[in-house]
Parts: C-alpha cells; sequence; structure tokens
C-alpha cells in the first residue's frame, strides 16, 4: 500500500544523500557526457538502485532527468542568444542536431529555433 508521504520524502536519509550525489554531478558535469555507470558512481549506489531511487522520488529515469536537465540549459542559452543550435547541441552532449531537436521538441513542445524565436533570440 502506497504511502501519503511525498515521494522525496518517502526516501531514507541515505536515499535522498545518494540521489543529492547524483543530482549534484550531473549539475556539475551537464557539459560533458554521463553514463548512468558515472551517476551510479557519483551516487555510491548500484545503477538499478539508482534508477529506483530516480523513479520513486523524482518519477523519472536517471537519463531522462539528464536529458531534461540539458535541456533546460539549452534553453536559457537559447534566450542568451549568440549560439547555433548546432553548437548547444554539440556543448550539451546531444549525438547530433537532429537528437538535440527531437529531444528538445519532446520536453518543450517546439523547435529551438522556434522557441528563440519567441523569446527574441536568432538561433540558427
Amino acid at each position: 500500500m502506497a504511502s501519503a508521504a511525498s515521494p522525496a520524502t518517502a526516501l531514507s536519509p541515505t536515499q535522498r544523500a545518494a540521489l543529492a550525489r547524483a543530482t549534484r554531478f550531473i549539475d556539475a558535469n551537464l557539459y560533458q557526457p554521463i553514463t548512468v555507470d558515472d551517476l551510479a558512481a557519483a551516487a555510491c549506489v548500484s545503477r538499478f538502485h539508482l534508477a529506483r531511487l530516480f523513479r520513486a522520488a523524482l518519477d523519472t529515469s536517471p537519463t531522462a532527468y539528464l536529458r531534461a536537465q540539458r535541456i533546460e540549459q539549452a534553453q536559457h542559452l537559447l534566450r542568451e542568444g549568440g549560439l547555433k543550435v548546432c553548437q548547444i547541441a554539440s556543448s550539451l552532449c546531444f549525438f547530433d542536431q537532429s537528437h538535440f531537436v527531437r529531444s528538445f521538441r519532446a520536453v518543450t513542445g517546439c523547435t529551438p529555433r522556434h522557441f528563440a524565436a519567441q523569446r527574441g533570440a536568432g538561433a540558427t
């Protein structure tokens, strides 16, 4: 039976600490290639336990969380302007511009160019 507590409070202090280590690692290495094994090592848990922690606390997988953080950073870069979409895709470790555009659209509902145009930044 599910608890009435919020997912994050349902975690033990040790589990919350492991999750915090993983999310801090993502924040600190957003512009570097990151694998689930890297995250698990940073959190000091197995990759399977890490997946369970993310699912329990954030209702997402570690890779989906990483992708969302990268898309959030891409939105910031697009708002600032000055970088091409392909430069943003490459700097945030997407496989290629097409992968970045598909991921961006899945999260935001629009393409990076359209997002930039709506905010007056001229991404090309």
